[in-house]
């Protein structure tokens, strides 16, 4: 936690322009994203920002001046989070929005949790705090930032919901507005606790079931419910099974022309679920698929479901998240549109893009033990065919018994070990 309100300055930095150590000027701005301390440069007079260490700015941390016109960060590394906060203070942040204040609560110790961000997968992680920390803290005021399409995730009617009404991708340039009017709620509280938000905090402590008010599957039903197949579309990110096709797709990205090619970039998506819905209706034909996601343009085949939306708003995330909590096996291309889709099915069969290799489990609310989590968690390259994807999902579907079986009962050989030695104990 980081002491904010009242605030002991206590953030250390280095100029950006010049190098120099810098003294913290004794105040904080919230941008919107990150929470900033305001420095001033004992050589150069450099008036600048140091991001706080909390949410992605605890791993890449940025120093910058407040015309964006100097900066320090890691580029190799955190330049995707760099830039929007620098390309904030050199633009016009737009429009205010509306903030409104939900569940308000009285005052005492306050902790706040910033879930403000332009990614929802960073949102929803980042929201999971709040439920590890409302067990741990039971007594303090929760409070927690929230963009307004997100306001449906906090379940618990006793923690305060501060929402900003703006698109998620318009966050990445700041919130105008935002740090006059987190500071007027400040004086409703004697103090106020900063989260340091992880972005990995450990899910074991997690209930899903209460985070989005749907139960996950039901292993115990893996083999008594309909054979039920999901694939979920993102927009921007596809299974192409094409080297030639990924650099187009690529180059059209750098080069700005996506819209030439994005026809034919579907078109080939649908063309391998095609083929992947035929290997696996060959071997399982009581199979049911779906595809749920953004966009409508392209067009399913016959077989398919589809579930996509233009836009997305409360009603179609629940009822999307029925058609997850049914599923068997989701399938999808790796990204935050599948946090929370292998948070609620058996298994996932994700399809990866060696860039994101090092990022490997970061999308995945998967909380299946033992044999079970590599056996219906499954990873394959992004230039698999849909003969490999299909043999991952039959190899699941099929062998669940035998591995389910095998699981179930290490757990009742552990269980009546630990009996036998309390057993023991409580003789002695």
């Amino acid at each position: 936690m980081i002491d904010i309100y009242p605030y002991n300055a206590s953030t250390p930095a280095n100029c950006p322009r010049c190098g120099a150590e810098s003294k913290d000027a004794g105040e904080l701005f919230f941008q919107g994203t990150h929470v900033l301390a305001e420095q001033n440069c004992s050589d150069c007079g450099l008036d600048f920002y140091v991001t706080l260490p909390i949410g992605h700015a605890a791993l890449y941390p940025v120093v910058c001046a407040r015309d964006g016109r100097y900066a320090r960060y890691n580029r190799q590394e955190g330049s995707w989070m760099a830039l929007p906060l620098i390309r904030s203070f050199q633009k016009d942040a737009g429009a205010e929005v509306e903030i409104a204040l939900l569940q308000p609560n009285p005052g005492g110790e306050l902790l706040l949790v910033n879930c403000l961000d332009s990614c929802f997968g960073h949102v929803f992680t980042k929201l999971w705090n709040v439920y590890l920390l409302k067990k741990q803290y039971p007594f303090k005021t929760l409070a927690v930032l929230l963009p307004a399409r997100c306001c449906w995730l906090i379940t618990d009617s006793e923690v305060e919901i501060w929402s900003v009404d703006l698109p998620l991708e318009e966050l990445g340039k700041g919130v105008q507005g935002l740090d006059a009017w987190v500071k007027e709620q400040f004086k409703r509280f004697a103090s106020v606790a900063l989260s340091e938000v992880p972005v990995h905090p450990p899910l074991e402590g997690l209930d899903v079931d209460e985070i989005l008010q749907a139960r996950p599957f039901d292993l115990e039903d893996f083999e008594k419910l309909p054979l039920q197949l999901t694939f979920i579309w993102r927009s921007d990110r596809f299974w192409l099974n094409s080297r030639l096709l990924d650099l187009l797709y690529k180059a059209s990205i750098k080069f700005g022309f996506q819209f030439l090619v994005r026809d034919m970039i579907c078109f080939r998506q649908v063309h391998l679920l095609g083929r992947l819905r035929k290997r696996i209706q060959n071997a399982l034909p009581e199979a049911r698929f779906l595809v749920t996601g953004l966009n409508t343009s392209a067009r399913f085949p016959k077989g398919w479901e589809d579930e996509r939306v233009p836009h997305i708003v409360e009603s179609v995330e629940r009822r999307w998240n029925e058609i997850f909590r049914t599923s068997q096996v989701v399938i999808g291309v790796h990204g935050s549109h599948m946090l929370i889709p292998t948070a609620l099915a058996a298994g996932f069969v994700e399809i990866l893009p060696r860039h994101k290799v090092p990022h490997l489990t970061e999308d995945i609310g998967q909380q299946h033990g033992g044999r079970l989590g590599p056996f219906l968690g499954r990873f394959v390259d992004e230039f698999s065919s849909p003969r490999l994807v299909a043999h991952h999902v039959l190899s699941m579907v099929k062998g669940f018994g035998r591995v389910y079986g095998a699981d179930c009962m290490e757990v009742q050989k552990k269980q009546k070990a630990i009996g036998v030695e309390r057993e023991a104990f409580n003789y002695w």
